[in-house]
């Protein structure tokens, strides 16, 4: 499952840069259900928690190019298809399609690679690969500020990406194996713990991103292509949240335990913060860019308590966030092809669009934590950690919901009630296609949240002999 994972969209990538005609798109999208799909059989048929399959590259120094998969890495990658598959359907009329898709798809295999690496050095390769794809594609098809966005994104990235390197290197040069499976039982002082941990974490908050280090955060939402923005909010992003949880809180426990008093402090005035900017927000995609800084510091706040409910609450609220800011994202296009603008202040879509109405009601109600949506169980799971950790930290987390209904509801308020815009259509059938099933999974796992959460529990991989 780990290795067809890379190859479907690696095939993929390969098919698009052939003269194929208009065949681009649809293999782009087909290779991003093919991946959900595989992997969502194999997690069925109990295949996660299987031993990683290692090849020695570098054998003086414990280096191998390992891959597998356990419950959260499976939950990740459905969600990894599934978004890439709905921006790819979302990117109709593009220029240079082949080229365009090509490097699509070629992120897609990247940000897999970074859920199935069971090696360090593999983990930091993918980390780092998928930087190139996704800068050429803000570069060549992004808006008016996409060059200064894509070098400002690049610099804060890279910056973040050199303190890991120098961590990678410290631990797995000291511990002499690079493996997840090896480094897990590899417990080192707690002064370097907390050393070992600050450098992780510095790259992971920066692509996370986690106050104050979401500087290039909005303009990214708003000057790159909307498919690009829809999978760095729902997919890129949590390549971030995976790490903190599958590298940091095991090899650095006690330095994880040293640092959580303050990492959880910023992560809950993070969630606030986010909160309140977006409320004063006019152009969607920004609010939807602080909405995730929100939501998104909300569920790092889970990570860093990094009790078994909590993190069940953050793979169940990574993997909604992402349907829901799919969801949004495609939303928000219909919107504006409607309109004529991501500007939501004029309002007046309620009497000429019913249906498209509706399904941002949903959307925007489970972004908020409507119960019986997969906004709630994973916000709740999260909350009750954080009031087990701290009452004035769990009413600070609180605090977070109630100013998602302000600029959730204040959304809803702008775009479709007001003047009547007199000239508006309602949702078509292709725009429903995409959406709807983001919705579906959305109500399914809301009302069965143990799906996901359950996955939580499944083993990581066990040590295997290299190769």
């Amino acid at each position: 499952m780990a290795l067809d994972v890379l190859l479907i969209p690696l095939g993929v990538a390969l098919a698009c840069a052939l003269p194929i005609g208009g065949l681009a798109r649809p293999l782009a999208v087909l290779g991003g259900l093919l991946s959900a799909v595989t992997v969502a059989l194999a997690t069925w048929a109990g295949m996660g928690g299987a031993p990683a399959d290692a090849y020695v590259w570098a054998g003086p120094i414990g280096a191998r190019l390992a891959l597998g998969a356990d419950g959260s890495s499976a939950a990740f990658l459905v969600l990894t298809g599934l978004s890439f598959a709905a921006g790819a359907a979302a990117s109709g009329g593009m220029r240079s399609p082949r080229a365009y898709f090509a490097l699509w798809s070629l992120l897609q295999a990247a940000v897999s690679g970074v859920f199935v690496a069971r090696d360090l050095i593999l983990f930091f390769a993918c980390w780092e690969a998928l930087l190139a794809p996704l800068a050429l594609l803000m570069w060549h098809w992004g808006g008016a500020d996409r060059r200064a966005v894509t070098l400002r994104l690049l610099l804060y990235w890279m910056a973040g990406s050199a303190l890991l390197l120098t961590g990678i290197v410290a631990l797995g040069v000291g511990a002499r194996t690079f493996a997840f499976a090896d480094l897990s039982g590899y417990r080192l002082a707690e002064g370097s713990q907390v050393t070992l941990a600050l450098l992780f974490l510095a790259a992971f908050t920066v692509r996370l991103p986690l106050f104050p280090f979401h500087a290039w955060l909005s303009r990214a939402y708003v000057a790159a292509p909307l498919p690009v923005a829809l999978v760095l909010s729902s997919v890129i992003s949590k390549t971030a949240v995976y790490a903190i949880v599958r590298i940091c809180v095991p090899f650095f426990p006690r330095g994880i335990a040293d640092l959580a008093p303050y990492a959880i402090a910023i992560a809950t005035v993070g969630a606030v913060y986010g909160g309140l900017l977006a409320t004063r927000q006019r152009d969607t995609r920004a609010l939807i860019a602080y909405a995730s800084l929100s939501q998104l510091s909300f569920i790092a706040l889970g990570a860093f308590i990094s009790t078994s409910d909590a993190l069940q609450g953050v793979l169940i609220a990574s993997v909604s966030h992402g349907l829901i800011v799919a969801a949004l994202f495609l939303l928000a296009a219909s919107v504006a092809r409607r309109v004529g603008s991501f500007e939501f202040g004029a309002g007046g879509l309620a009497s000429r669009a019913p249906v498209l109405m509706s399904l941002f009601v949903i959307a925007v109600l489970a972004s908020i934590g409507m119960p019986g949506t997969s906004g709630a169980p994973g916000e709740l799971l999260i909350l009750a950690a954080a009031f087990g950790r701290s009452p004035g930290i769990g009413l600070l987390a609180a605090l977070v919901i109630v100013v998602s209904a302000v600029y959730g509801l204040g959304l809803i308020r702008g775009i479709f009630f007001g003047p009547s815009t007199g000239r508006a259509t309602d949702i078509g059938w292709r725009e429903r296609a995409l959406v709807i099933p983001l919705l579906v999974l959305v109500i399914a796992v809301g009302v069965a949240p143990r799906v996901v959460g359950d996955l939580a529990e499944r083993p990581a991989d066990a040590p295997v002999g290299a190769r």
